[in-house]
């Protein structure tokens, strides 16, 4: 299959198609990709720039997206994260072909199907089925072809008789059922998924993830989430925009704290605190005591934290029962974070927290000093403090962990401002137990119990003989 070139005005390009056997070419190459939308103040401005276009310019431009670059490799799977607005979608859109570049080059290499906004691409007065046939036409697939795939993209899609009902008729989550059956039954070399899977029930969500992850392990794929528990398990690679431009692009795990730390920041440099609750919380006793030059104290860079900063964590440390460095624990271990922070000034209703961190960045567990015990602290003026967090290790899967700590500000548990973000700065090895860990945590049973059936359980056991009434017994 030949490679088709389109001149954009401006001179962008978008190269499409390919021969997909080139597995030294990338995917997909992005280069220098810039976009660009007119924004006029009133309706009749765009009637005075189509008439009076050489004599001054009746708009603005507001850009989209800036200098992108960046390549996909065969088979990777990329997520590009970012607040609403970044550009993520505008991205995807371009890569797609649905939108042109204002500047730069978009190549792509091999059949690409994208899963974009909720019902794009689809005919809402075309039944579920029709709709199949014209989406499988536009990816190259004959009717025979898409006549045999018919019966799996149903038991995929799993609506039933809707399947023959005009898709105006479906409710969100049928729609995404449906698109990203097509999408995906049409084996695509690349696959594109803007946040549609979001709108899916947790169980469709499951099945579509695991799909990507089994089935479609050889593709190429480009994932918009808002979910970093998505970025951290499906993806070998993140990109972050912000307000159009690139700023991260790495592993998982460090754009996703990169991305942490960005929001904390800009969030606190708008001046955004959450409300405070009606009734408040009751406040820590601060006791006078001087600083514990024993313990294992780890320094914190001004790269490694993030947030508004009129609270700053100093240095942090792990200890064990015996207040030394904590370097291995196992379940019920207990261990203790120590943050030291400066203030420059009294501050009311902080809240010191720590969380747990996997190798794939996800959160796994934590908790604050507001959560559990209920307590707010006031610092009375400038100085240095020191707060100590006490749990116990949890039953987690064995590996190496990273300990985030935080200080927070509000009178809520969970919705409260960032004052300092302490990101991954201590690590812990997780040590199994004498019992196998299934999956990320165990859940020990507290029980156990096993009966034979009457009726037709009875009769199946007597069947298997006299071993299986003892097997029953036990």
């Amino acid at each position: 299959m030949s490679i088709a070139t389109r001149e954009m005005q401006g001179g962008p390009r978008a190269i499409v198609g390919g021969d997909a056997a080139r597995s030294s070419a990338p995917a997909i190459s992005v280069r220098d990709l810039s976009k660009a939308y007119q924004i006029y103040a009133r309706p009749v401005d765009r009637l005075k720039q189509a008439i009076f276009r050489w004599k001054r310019q009746y708009f603005q431009d507001f850009w989209a997206l800036r200098d992108i670059s960046f390549e996909v490799a065969r088979g990777e799977t990329v997520g590009i994260i970012g607040r609403n607005g970044s550009g993520k979608s505008t991205l995807l859109q371009v890569v797609a072909g649905i939108l042109a570049p204002t500047r730069g080059e978009v190549r792509v290499e091999g059949r690409l199907s994208a899963l974009l906004e909720l019902g794009a691409g689809f005919n809402h007065e075309f039944t579920g089925r029709e709709n199949v046939y014209l989406a499988a036409a536009l990816h190259g697939l004959s009717r025979q072809e898409t006549r045999d795939l018919m019966p799996t993209i149903e038991e995929f899609a799993d609506i039933g008789d809707f399947i023959d009902q005009p898709v105006k008729t479906y409710s969100s989550g049928m729609f995404v059922r449906l698109a990203f059956a097509v999408a995906a039954q049409v084996r695509p070399d690349i696959l594109i998924v803007d946040e549609a899977l979001a709108v899916g029930d947790i169980f469709f969500q499951q099945k579509c993830t695991r799909f990507m992850r089994d089935e479609l392990a050889h593709a190429t794929k480009i994932l918009v989430t808002h979910s970093m528990d998505s970025v951290a398990t499906l993806c070998d690679r993140a990109i972050v925009l912000h307000k159009g431009r690139q700023m991260f692009d790495g592993p998982p795990g460090e754009a996703i704290e990169f991305y942490t730390k960005l929001v904390h920041t800009e969030e606190f440099s708008r001046g955004r605190v959450p409300a405070a609750k009606s009734a408040a919380p009751a406040t820590a006793t601060i006791r006078v005591e001087h600083a514990d030059e024993t313990l294992p104290w780890v320094d914190v860079t001004p790269d490694d934290r993030g947030g508004a900063g009129e609270v700053v964590i100093e240095r942090v440390a792990l200890t064990d029962q015996k207040g030394r460095a904590a370097q291995a624990l196992k379940p019920g271990d207990p261990f203790s974070c120590h943050i030291q922070v400066r203030a420059d000034r009294a501050k009311k209703q902080l809240i010191f927290g720590s969380m747990v961190v996997d190798r794939f960045g996800k959160n796994v567990c934590g908790d604050n000093s507001l959560s559990s015990p209920g307590k707010l602290v006031d610092l009375p003026g400038p100085g240095h403090y020191h707060a100590r967090l006490d749990y116990r290790w949890p039953d987690l899967h064995p590996g190496e962990y990273t300990i985030t700590f935080g200080v927070g500000e509000g009178n809520d548990p969970l919705h409260h401002a960032i004052q300092c973000w302490a990101h991954n700065v201590a690590s812990v090895n997780g040590i199994s137990p004498a019992r196998a860990i299934h999956g990320l945590f165990t859940n020990p049973l507290r029980g156990f119990e096993f009966a034979i059936l009457s009726g037709a359980g009875r009769h199946e056991a007597n069947e298997g003989g006299e071993d299986s009434r003892r097997e029953g017994a036990a």
